[in-house]
Order: structure tokens, then sequence, then C-alpha cells
């Protein structure tokens, strides 16, 4: 398969192909007619882990590590299951800190609702941006 046909094949970009292959993520061979890059089903299959893992959030480091663990005959298995935990518990802790600047902003909200509207007076553009505080 050439990048395009790959990256076709993996459903993403023909650059990310060319970058995981400069990595050396993706085994390439060359086309001896005319010197291009040519994939196997070997490299589809990591390709498609690596857009899979990255798709969930993964980083690219992690899914390294678990292609290495693969590529050495062992079951990366294990690991891709401790990314997804890690994961799991980073979006949760990323929710409960939108949750926490929604409260935040509600608040402001609240408080602006008692302060008039302004005009641009020269000393400031609008009085609701100096009435914010932080509960």
């Amino acid at each position: 398969m050439t990048v395009n046909e790959l990256a076709r094949a993996a459903g993403v970009d023909p650059g990310k192909v060319r970058y995981y292959a400069r990595r050396g993520l993706l085994p390439a061979g060359r086309d001896p007619g005319n010197g291009y890059r040519s994939f196997d089903a070997a490299a589809l299959a990591r390709l498609r882990f690596i857009a899979g893992g990255r798709s969930l959030g993964f980083s690219l480091k992690a899914l390294i590590r678990s292609l290495t663990e693969a590529d050495a005959g062992r079951s990366a298995c294990p690991q891709v299951r401790s990314l997804l935990d890690e994961r799991i518990a980073a979006v949760a802790a990323q929710r409960r800190a939108l949750e926490r600047e929604e409260a935040r902003l509600k608040a402001i909200g609240a408080q602006w609702a008692a302060v008039p509207n302004g005009l641009p007076d020269g000393q400031r553009v609008c009085p609701l941006i100096e009435a914010a505080r932080s509960p």
C-alpha cells in the first residue's frame, strides 16, 4: 500500500502516516519501481491501533510503550486497560474543574444582575468586569 492507500484504509490523514513512518512506528519498505514507501497489513494494524488510541485521548508516547510491548511478544492489553483507567480519571478531574468554573461564572452572573449597565467614560469600558469578584 502507498501512503495514501494506507491513510485511506485507516481513516487518517496521509500526513499522519508520513509522521508515524518517520518516527519508526510503521514498518515500511520501498517500491523498487518508483522508490515510494510501501506498507503491508502489519503497518495498517499498527496505524489503526495508533489512530484508535489517539481517538481515546491516549498520548502517542503511551501508545509507543504499548507497541513496544507488542513488538516484544507481550500483550499490550494490560497497559491499554491502565491507559483507559488513567484517561477516565483525567476526564473526571476535568469535569470537576469545569463544574467549579461553571459555579464561579454563575456566581459572577448573579453579581452582575445587580450592576446597572454603564457607558464608557474614559475610565472604564464596562463596569461589569470591575464588579466581577471570585466568590
